[in-house]
């Protein structure tokens, strides 16, 4: 049996072992349920995921509209639109994406105060922020839409969400504000090579289809468009001895984070969808991975 949310051939549950076997309850309505289900380890790509792969429908069941990613938790788009966190997150990757001499010196004060301030600026806030803001931009996945928001206040046009059915309530609100908001499903709506940037925030780890997912991105970027994504990752809690007893047993959000990538199975992910040129980071603090990737430059996967 192949590992889900693998592209190697040759890792296959013969080479996994099992780290946790858990029980979660859910309820859909009145239905109450139960979901029985295990974590384990691929010893050849080193990811760790959720096994068997619940239904989406189970999986629905999860995100309620109490779900914590859904919270606004006094968020101000405006403020954060205005801040120095923004300013110095833009100039971060500009170096990568416009190369030139006043670029590298804004990138470089970027990455000292990175180091001062012991964080990571990831790519999901970087990279869209040093795109023109005529750029055609997805959230996908946009939770409480804050970003989205923040972005509209800084004269970004082109944007355009996307989220599960239990937070379409959100699309109204998001709407009055000129964003494009994507019906559930209505990925395969979208014009190939369309957009400029598509943004994941902490919404890799639920796909339970990653593949399929990277390729319609695949599809509806333009030549050399842009991927970025940053998702939790094994490093934190892979040197636990005994991951039952570990503090960061929370931090897995079981079943719900289907796969806790590593570098090199989500590299492989993106390069079988057609992506090239991908630069990742592991963060300094949570340990995340946060990455870039573009669409290869004739299209083809």
């Amino acid at each position: 049996m192949p590992v889900p949310f693998c592209t190697d051939p040759d890792c296959t549950l013969e080479n996994t072992h099992v780290l946790l076997e858990r029980e979660a309850t859910y309820s859909c309505g009145d239905r109450p349920g139960r979901l029985s289900f295990q974590f384990r380890l691929c010893e050849r790509c080193r990811m760790g995921f959720v096994y068997p792969v619940p239904d989406e429908d189970v999986l629905a069941c999860f995100y309620t509209a109490d779900y914590a990613y859904y919270q606004p938790a006094g968020e101000d788009p405006q403020r954060e639109a205005g801040s120095w966190k923004y300013r110095v997150a833009r100039w971060r990757y500009l170096s990568l994406l416009a190369p030139s001499i006043k670029n590298r010196l804004l990138s470089l004060f970027a990455v000292v105060a990175e180091a001062l301030a012991h964080k990571s600026i990831t790519f999901t806030l970087g990279v869209p922020l040093a795109l023109p803001k005529s750029s055609r931009i997805l959230d996908y996945g946009y939770g409480t839409g804050s970003w989205l928001l923040s972005m509209r206040g800084l004269g970004y046009a082109s944007l355009s969400g996307y989220d599960i059915v239990s937070n379409a309530h959100r699309k109204d609100g998001l709407e009055a504000h000129g964003v494009e908001v994507i019906p559930p499903n209505g990925l395969s709506r979208l014009a190939a090579a369309s957009l400029d940037c598509v943004r994941l925030e902490h919404v890799f780890e639920h796909l339970t289809d990653p593949l399929a997912t990277l390729r319609d991105f695949h599809r509806i970027l333009r030549p050399q468009g842009l991927l970025v994504m940053t998702f939790p990752a094994i490093y934190p809690w892979l040197p636990a001895e005994n991951l039952q007893d570990s503090p960061h047993l929370d931090y897995l959000q079981l079943p719900i984070h289907l796969a806790q990538h590593s570098l090199a199975s989500s590299h492989r992910l993106l390069r079988a969808a057609g992506f090239e040129t991908i630069v990742s980071r592991i963060t300094a603090r949570e340990k995340f991975i946060t990455l870039m990737a573009s669409r290869s430059e004739d299209g083809k996967p």
